[in-house]
């Protein structure tokens, strides 16, 4: 289901550039759609090289956006040459329940971490909103952080779709690898690409080591598979995701 939506809003970008437009033009009472329709979106026709990315990963209890919640956020920004260090972020998010011990364990996130450390759902994700403004989404299997983003949305704003651009990791890999095109490789996961790019493991298991680890892999794709010069609206989600 995520899938097919990803396909049908990012199958042509201009779609995209359209929707956004035509939101700019709204009066919205969120101060974080204000600030995100305020930023116009990447230029798609030009290379990667020239673009700005942040790259998002969120620690879910579940892969169902209109059952399951989000426990944690992370984020990094990059360009195509590096990634920033210093914008490493994650976001625990506290809900009234209480986290459950499976996904505890899952995703190492302690109750006592929720209590102390865990902020409202609603402000951490209108931040992230505005942090996007004007930068090309990055995820791995972007799916599911879409997914997740767009029942916010709707719940809180009403609003259907994001107009946004994004590269997923994982398609990236499928589309432009040789391996990836052949059935060469074993499994898809972000562990096991990073792995045959022989990029280091990280130990702890968290939103903001997914996300750097996410960026790191995307450098590595941008590289190996020669993608720097290639206009994001090549390499952004479309068919056949």
């Amino acid at each position: 289901m995520l899938a097919k939506a990803l396909q049908k809003l990012f199958s042509k970008g201009d779609n995209i550039e359209a929707l956004h437009q035509s939101m700019q033009a709204k009066r919205w009472s969120s101060h974080a759609l204000e600030h995100y329709f305020a930023h116009p979106l990447p230029n798609a026709e030009r290379p990667l090289s020239e673009q700005q990315f942040v790259a998002l990963d969120f620690e879910t209890t579940g892969l169902n956006p209109d059952t399951d919640r989000i426990l944690s956020i992370g984020t990094v920004e990059l360009n195509y040459e590096e990634i920033d260090l210093t914008s490493v972020s994650e976001v625990i998010l506290r809900y009234d329940v209480i986290v459950r011990p499976e996904s505890a364990i899952i995703h190492e996130i302690m109750p006592i971490q929720v209590q102390k450390q865990g902020v409202e759902p609603e402000p951490a994700l209108d931040l992230l909103i505005e942090h996007c403004a004007g930068k090309t989404i990055i995820a791995h299997s972007a799916g599911i952080e879409y997914g997740f983003l767009s029942s916010y949305l709707k719940r809180r704003y009403q609003l259907e779709k994001l107009p946004c651009y994004m590269i997923d990791t994982l398609m990236l890999e499928k589309r432009f690898s040789y391996l990836g095109k052949n059935s060469g490789h074993a499994s898809f996961q972000l562990d096991d690409l990073r792995q045959h790019y022989n990029l280091p493991d990280y130990q702890a298991h968290s939103a903001a080591s997914d996300a750097l680890g996410c960026a790191e892999l995307l450098l590595a794709q941008v590289k190996r598979l020669r993608l720097c010069h290639r206009p994001l609206s090549e390499v952004m989600c479309k068919p056949p995701y």
